[in-house]
């Protein structure tokens, strides 16, 4: 995308009506009204499902149509359109009202007050800056390709989300509602790890393989997480030290085997805390494969491994492989923004 247009920007807008509880409809209205009273062309995306608002974006996208995607809504609205603008040239902006915006936060955007984040996305693109972020390459066998802005977790972060998505119930207790249940009921799962690229192994065991090029580990574990950046869940910090713009993915692995000792891990993310523990370890590395390995446990008495979550949405059975890359995205950004690296729209 270019520097702002003499007469005015192209824009590709998706909504997403039910995030933060009706607070996305509303800001969705004001930000077009906005946007059209400043002169740029909008072209609202937003269709009945999340697969026909997908397409008509990427059609948008693939055939240069737009000069920024702006998106309305919480994590998963911006993994829907991490999915259209991902390694392209056209930026994402974000109005970030939903219930979590994990990924807002760690890019210290405004998060749940409607007016501000409306007249940040404005402000960026009057700009025209942008920062550009690492986004995580999702490989699964016989499924699409995916991209994960914030983190891929297959372990007991997973089930926990699946549950709280599940619910009825909205706020951002269902998390911790859910993480009691699954807790409850928690037996930990056997895995085997395939990682590339490690800069640091956390004090994690593992094995080369490859000619030295690969490590592996192989063991059980409560959680298994890669994450981009360092929070999900609404605040949770699973990788503390996470950063999105470092080329690499906190790789943390929990090989906790107790319900009491999943349960001591869960209270401490919030904070950041469970990372202190000798039994929770983060290994840095640009890609990880997950796969599930057999269980030493009797037919049927095994736990299920949940299937993998990114972003909060559902990726499916193991294994997968997450790669890192670098600089996939490109977020739009205020000139006040102090979140790192912004350039002119110039390419």
């Amino acid at each position: 995308m270019n520097a702002p247009r003499a007469d005015g920007s192209r824009l590709g807008v998706v909504v997403n009506p039910t995030a933060g509880a009706g607070r996305a409809a509303r800001a969705g209205r004001r930000l077009t009204a906005r946007l059209r009273s400043a002169g740029h062309h909008v072209h609202d995306l937003s269709a009945p499902t999340a697969a026909a608002t997908l397409a008509g974006a990427r059609r948008a996208v693939d055939g240069g149509a737009l000069d920024a995607l702006v998106v309305v809504g919480g994590d998963g609205t911006v993994h829907l359109g991490a999915q259209a603008v991902a390694g392209t040239a056209t930026p994402l902006g974000i109005v970030a009202v939903g219930s979590g915006d994990d990924f807002a936060a760690c890019l210290g955007l405004p998060c749940h007050r409607v007016t501000t984040a409306v007249d940040h996305v404005c402000a960026a693109l009057d700009a025209g800056l942008v920062r550009r972020v690492d986004a995580i390459a999702v490989t699964c066998p016989g499924r699409p390709d995916r991209w994960v802005t914030g983190a891929v977790s297959a372990g007991l972060d997973a089930a926990v989300n699946a549950r709280a998505t599940a619910m009825r119930h909205r706020g951002r207790a269902r998390y911790t509602l859910a993480a009691l249940v699954e807790i409850a009921a928690f037996r930990a799962w056997s895995y085997s790890l395939l990682l590339r690229g490690v800069t640091d192994d956390g004090g994690l065991p593992l094995r080369t393989t490859d000619g030295g090029r690969a490590a592996v580990w192989q063991g059980r574990a409560a959680m298994v997480t890669a994450a981009n950046t360092d929070r999900i869940g609404g605040g949770i910090r699973v990788a503390p030290d996470a950063r999105v713009d470092d080329g690499l993915l906190d790789v943390l692995v929990a090989p906790v085997l107790t319900r009491a000792g999943a349960a001591g891990i869960f209270p401490l993310m919030f904070t950041g805390r469970h990372v202190r523990r000798p039994d929770v370890h983060v290994l840095r590395a640009r890609e990880v494969t997950i796969a599930a390995t057999p269980t030493p446990e009797p037919p049927g008495r095994a736990a299920p491994l949940p299937d993998a979550h990114g972003d909060g949405e559902r990726l499916g059975p193991l294994p997968l492989t997450a790669r890192v890359v670098p600089g996939a995205l490109r977020v739009l950004v205020a000139p006040d923004d102090q979140g790192g690296a912004r350039r002119r729209l110039t390419t």
